[in-house]
């Protein structure tokens, strides 16, 4: 399976590696770091023209060039592209940034742990739930 992680801190991209390697989740995880890239990544432009089409993304909210929001927006407004789940990732806990994601179409809204533990036990969950229990429509 492919992960899409969209995250502009490259300390933070280095740290889901390393949990994902410590979980031992055997996917393939590709790393953009903003919104435009990750458009560049789903077509499968410029650098990313062999980018496999990605079975989740998980989708940072404040990145620059174009927010994590309107990348979740462009994404569920997309009937080609729709269909891929989308776990927003943010150390924001505001009601109305969640409920604003939720909105969008939004599959899930994680807060980001605080330890490297938490980033070992979320990939983890995220594992056995998205690709073990849930099932997916195919196109």
């Amino acid at each position: 399976m492919n992960i899409l992680v969209v995250e502009d801190n490259k300390p933070e991209q280095v740290i889901m590696k390393e949990a994902f390697k410590e979980a031992r989740v055997n996917h393939d995880l590709y790393m953009v770091r903003d919104g435009v890239e990750v458009f560049e990544f789903l077509s499968g432009q410029g650098a990313f023209h062999d980018a496999p089409k990605p079975d989740l993304i998980i989708l940072d909210l404040n990145m620059p060039r174009k927010n994590g929001l309107e990348v979740l927006a462009d994404i569920k407004n997309n009937p080609i592209l729709e269909h891929i789940p989308i776990l927003v990732f943010s150390n924001s806990e505001f009601s109305r940034d969640i409920c604003k994601c939720y909105t969008l179409g939004a599959n899930a809204y994680l807060t980001k742990p605080v330890d490297f533990q938490g980033f070992i036990d979320l990939a983890h969950v995220i594992d056995v739930f998205w690709f073990k229990m849930v099932r997916y429509c195919s196109h």
